[in-house]
């Protein structure tokens, strides 16, 4: 997703979207908005997150509870590492390794800390549980959006610098 995010999420002011640029460490997203909203109170933030990366930091929802931070995690759950799984699937005939995950229900693992949570199963579903997650400031919320495979986004991120336009 943080390819993704990088070059399709709409960013309308300088300094407001955090990204690791082209090395897209694996879990930074989740822990690294935890500490953006923490000291940017007043501004809502959103972590756009694969469920794979996620789960390297979801037990920072902990923290997120213990100290009410009002983070929004989006969690798009594919049920794998899902740029890792298209690669084995095209590049190396399908032959996957270590790629599929068996994730928790994560509607009931945010729950389970105390924090809000839903399930967004198409774009307006989540536009309204966006607008729900701002208007809550006293917790973190989830939301979890089911998806299947996503097209590769190897076409766009290689584009050339100058397009011509």
């Amino acid at each position: 997703m943080g390819f993704a995010a990088r070059l399709m999420f709409p960013v309308y002011k300088p300094r407001t979207f955090l990204s690791p640029g082209y090395q897209d460490n694996l879990g930074w997203g989740f822990a690294t908005a935890l500490g953006a909203q923490d000291a940017r109170r007043e501004v809502p933030v959103v972590s756009i997150n694969g469920d794979g990366g996620f789960m390297y930091t979801a037990n920072e929802l902990a923290t997120a509870m213990r100290h009410k931070i009002p983070l929004t995690a989006i969690v798009f759950s594919d049920g794998s590492f899902g740029n890792v799984r298209r690669i084995q699937e095209e590049q190396f005939g399908n032959r996957l390794i270590a790629s599929d995950l068996a994730n928790p229900d994560f509607v009931k693992f945010a729950e389970s800390f105390g924090a809000a949570a839903e399930r967004a199963r198409s774009a307006e579903e989540l536009r309204v549980s966006l607008r729900r997650a701002f208007k809550r400031r006293e917790m973190p919320t989830l939301i979890d959006v089911p998806v299947g495979p996503m097209p590769s986004p190897w076409e766009f991120i290689l584009m050339p610098k100058n397009r011509g336009v």
